[in-house]
């Protein structure tokens, strides 16, 4: 019986007595722990979707990632790539998919990676959230669509 412990972030082996992973700070798991997490692991990404619909879209790389984070989470989710014209000057469209009724918890999963990887997110949707502008602190008004003292654009649209 391998006593050792495993990082299930990077795949880094280390001895016993140590907790967490000097290359990416992971918890160490028995290698038991770390074989059940990756069944687990398995049984949801193989756990079928219904009624399907995007969480979030963009680059395959930047999509994989993502469906990692949510599979992580326990929410069974996965990528589709349509690929882009023939031309050449398209590349291909990936989306990541969840079903309907867990695209709330994979939303939230997501953002708190997002504020995981960027903290000063957090800062900012606490001030937003506190009638502050994010940049300067002033205060703004529930449909103020820019801060009136810096500029900042509070509210962003999809323009055609």
């Amino acid at each position: 019986m391998n006593l050792n412990k495993i990082c299930p972030d990077c795949g880094a082996e280390y001895y016993p007595h140590i907790e967490k992973c000097a290359d990416c700070g992971g918890v160490l798991l028995s290698f038991e722990e770390h074989e059940k997490k990756l069944e687990e692991r398995k049984r949801i990404e193989e756990k079928a979707l219904e009624n399907m619909v995007v969480v979030r879209d963009g680059d395959l790389d930047w999509m994989n990632e993502l469906r990692d984070i949510l599979l992580d989470a326990g929410i069974p989710c996965t990528v589709h790539t349509d690929a882009g014209c023939r031309k050449g000057c398209c590349g291909d469209k990936c989306k990541l998919l969840v079903s309907s009724e867990e695209l709330e918890r994979a939303q939230d999963a997501i953002e708190e990676y997002l504020m995981d990887l960027e903290p000063d997110l957090r800062t900012a949707k606490e001030m937003f959230g506190k009638g502050k502008c994010p940049a300067c602190g002033s205060s703004i008004g529930p449909d103020d669509r820019d801060c009136r003292d810096c500029g900042l654009p509070l509210i962003i649209t999809d323009e055609d």
